[in-house]
């Protein structure tokens, strides 16, 4: 019942913020916080496992997922913070990879985010999601450095031979899920053009060894990745 009664109140909250009414959406939502807070540790407990479960792993709530800024209201967020931390310092699994999923972007999450990801990865309970997400990680990382590309990479060569390393050792580990997997023979290709169209002195355009190696363009992240 309790349960009903949250869900209620985060539908009530998109009601008002999908009318315009955020001030009093978000006036709201800080009720709701409080309201959390103040039930037994167990009810809580019971209340935001249900919530993170459909959140992150079902895909239960995309009308918080689209709101505003693509994110939970703030109240919420920062109260699951609170909830979530000392769970993940504890190493509980999926508050592990939650923690990561949530807070990759925050503002102090994200000193704490990449940690919590490792190890979540390391952990005994260690699901398909937490493997497709560190993989995709690394694959990031590969793509920050090749945002220049070709005048120049970002990353150093240490950085690149670790990330290509850290992501063959997961694939030797684990299967990984198709579009990850994808990505990182993508990344493999396009630094191998990269080397060879170094190695050659630049003599021909870039895109040609993209076109012998079959890419037709090249996807290269434009912000810095969360690890």
């Amino acid at each position: 019942m309790l349960y009903k009664e949250f869900s209620s109140r985060l539908f009530s909250y998109l009601a008002l913020y999908e009318k315009g009414l955020k001030k009093q959406a978000n006036s709201d939502m800080k009720e709701t916080a409080v309201w959390l807070r103040g039930l037994p540790d167990a009810e809580q407990d019971s209340i935001l496992h249900q919530f993170l479960t459909e959140y992150c792993d079902a895909a239960l709530w995309e009308q918080l997922h689209q709101r505003g800024n693509g994110d939970m209201p703030y109240a919420l967020r920062e109260y699951i913070l609170s909830w979530l931390t000392p769970r993940c310092e504890a190493k509980h699994m999926p508050e592990l990879r939650w923690y990561y999923e949530l807070y990759r972007n925050h503002p102090t999450g994200i000193l704490y985010a990449v940690k919590y990801l490792d190890e979540a990865y390391a952990s005994p309970e260690c699901d398909q999601k937490t493997v497709d997400l560190l993989f995709d990680s690394f694959v990031d990382e590969l793509g920050w450095g090749a945002h220049h590309f070709p005048d120049g990479c970002i990353l150093e060569q240490a950085v690149i031979a670790q990330c290509m390393q850290q992501c063959e050792a997961i694939l030797a580990a684990h299967a990984v899920s198709e579009y990850p997997a994808y990505r990182f023979e993508y990344y493999k290709r396009l630094y191998a053009c990269y080397e060879q169209y170094k190695a050659d002195g630049k003599i021909k355009s870039f895109d040609a060894y993209l076109k012998e190696a079959d890419i037709d363009s090249y996807y290269a992240k434009a912000f810095p990745p969360r690890r």
